[in-house]
């Protein structure tokens, strides 16, 4: 049996540029006192406002009870809110504050300096080549699908 280098394999080199992404993102943020669980929480609302609870674990392929630990922590501190929805009185949907328009303003700026920084050397035509090929690679493998109902994180 033939050893696999990972550092060949498209998926590994994805999932580890992904992670490492991911951590950069993550320490940065804990200086804003929010968890990995709250930022994507934030970046899911924002992208998807008036979501129910249900419809953000699913967006973010977590539990119920996982997401509504963080919409909790998000309320209390006054950045998200319930409201209840119109058409079933047992459902709440979930909205941004007005409160929370800084931290977002912070949290796009951690993104952008650290996109930055993972394209330092790359001139805009590299750049621009390689969001084309790994959105061809994404139509490829259905993704387009999946981006239509998506709210993984992606601090824009």
């Amino acid at each position: 049996m033939q050893a696999v280098d990972d550092d060949k394999a498209l998926g590994m080199k994805v999932m580890k540029l992904s992670r490492m992404l991911r951590l950069r993102f993550d320490r940065r943020a804990r200086a804003l006192g929010l968890t990995r669980a709250q930022w994507q929480t934030i970046a899911c609302v924002r992208r998807r406002p008036g979501a129910t609870q249900r419809q953000v674990a699913e967006l973010l392929e977590v539990g119920e009870v996982t997401v509504g630990r963080s919409i909790d922590k998000l309320v209390e501190a006054g950045l998200l809110e319930r409201r209840a929805d119109p058409a079933d009185r047992r459902a709440h949907r979930i909205w941004l504050t007005a409160a929370i328009d800084p931290v977002i303003d912070e949290l796009t700026r951690i993104g952008a300096e650290e996109e930055e920084a993972a394209f330092a050397g790359f001139d805009a035509a590299e750049q621009a080549l390689l969001h084309a090929m790994l959105g061809r690679i994404t139509a490829n493998l259905g993704g387009d699908a999946i981006d239509a109902v998506a709210c993984r994180p992606d601090p824009d």
